[in-house]
């Protein structure tokens, strides 16, 4: 019954450099690596380590990222690291598992279809890597089981409903309930899954171990457990280091700036200052309340990272402009006579445009 660790896209060396400052950006980096050896300490105390695919982020990897992993596997001996080629890191004459001389218990699968068996565990492991950014055809075909061992597939891809299509090697969901393995280790995408079940057959993808933007949001983990012939006893566990966090903050209820900065640092002391957000005020509040530069100047020194939405509306009736007449009335109904004909998307514009016509009406100005 062998124990195992499974990760997936950890995206080594990813730039991390649309939002953050280069300093920045390099501590992510060193922190994705930090995630890593984490991860592999655990590795350290079973017998398998399943990584499937994405290891690194692309063909380039730094001098010191291939020196780190080479010393992560060589400090777990007794563990067999099992690596499959993902689409980020497909296995060609530019790939970086070719620039190291790996250590013997490091297995990385050939873009052939092939199997390694461990007779002291009577595991057979099966898996492929990709050659190219594109697989838009099934790798897998049908798989030589070891009948009376266990079986692991190991594999990069996405799952897809019988006669879908995937530009990322897609894997039917009538392959998996009848590839004859106990456990398939997939990679490929970011969001963990819970442990499921086809037939006879156990897979999950791990998801990202560490995120690296709003759209990989929340707790990120790996894999655990133990596994033998039917049977598969494993759980996730988060794994890392900052979280990329959404959150509304509704300010109607305050009356100045101070006051908002005041509710937005007790908002972010109760989830966490090591954390990444994009955050979006929401409520009704008096034109000029919000100050976005000034409010992300602010956050700079409580978090690692904050970018402000103004989502707020006016705290002025609209019902109410109407009802009193005048110059603004009129204006008011034009306006939404234009927004009522504008497509969705440009809606939003259409709103900014009234809210700043009425400021000049005013004789003040709306933030643009």
């Amino acid at each position: 019954m062998p124990t195992f660790v499974h990760t997936a896209d950890i995206h080594l060396d990813s730039p991390f450099s649309a939002r953050l400052s280069s300093k920045k950006a390099e501590l992510r980096r060193s922190e994705q690596m930090e995630t890593f050896r984490q991860i592999s300490e655990k590795a350290a105390g079973s017998n398998l380590f399943l990584i499937s695919g994405d290891l690194f982020d692309s063909s380039f990897a730094s001098a010191d990222t291939l020196s780190f992993l080479k010393r992560c596997f060589e400090s777990m001996p007794q563990t067999e690291v099992i690596i499959t080629a993902g689409n980020h890191d497909p296995l060609n004459e530019k790939s970086p598992y070719k620039k190291v001389d790996w250590s013997d218990n490091v297995h990385i699968l050939s873009t052939e279809l092939e199997f390694i068996d461990f007779p002291q565990w009577e595991t057979r492991i099966h898996g492929i890597s990709f050659n190219e950014q594109y697989e838009n055809h099934p790798l897998l075909t049908p798989l030589d089981i070891r009948d009376d061992w266990c079986n692991i597939l190991v594999v990069h891809g996405e799952v897809v409903a019988d006669g879908g299509t995937s530009s990322y090697n897609p894997i039917e969901k009538s392959y998996l309930e009848n590839c004859g393995v106990d456990y398939v280790a997939l990679g490929h995408i970011h969001k963990q899954t819970p442990i499921q079940r086809l037939g006879g057959v156990f897979y999950a993808y791990p998801g990202i171990p560490e995120g690296r933007g709003f759209d990989e949001d929340g707790d990120k983990g790996f894999i655990c457990g133990e596994i033998e012939k039917g049977s598969v006893n494993a759980a996730w566990q988060s794994s890392c280091i900052r979280k990329f966090i959404h959150s509304e903050i509704d300010i109607s209820s305050c009356n100045d700036s101070v006051e908002v900065l005041e509710k937005l640092r007790s908002q972010l002391s109760n989830t966490g200052t090591e954390n990444l957000y994009k955050l979006s005020l929401t409520g009704r509040c008096r034109r000029g309340l919000v100050n976005i530069p000034l409010f992300e100047e602010h956050l700079k020194s409580i978090v690692f990272y904050a970018e402000i939405k103004d989502n707020t509306l006016p705290d002025y009736s609209i019902e109410q402009i109407i009802a009193d007449g005048g110059v603004r009335a009129d204006f008011v109904i034009e306006m939404q006579k234009r927004i009522d004909a504008m497509d969705e998307s440009e809606k939003e514009i259409g709103l900014k445009a009234l809210e700043i016509g009425l400021a000049a009406l005013e004789g003040s100005q709306a933030e643009i």
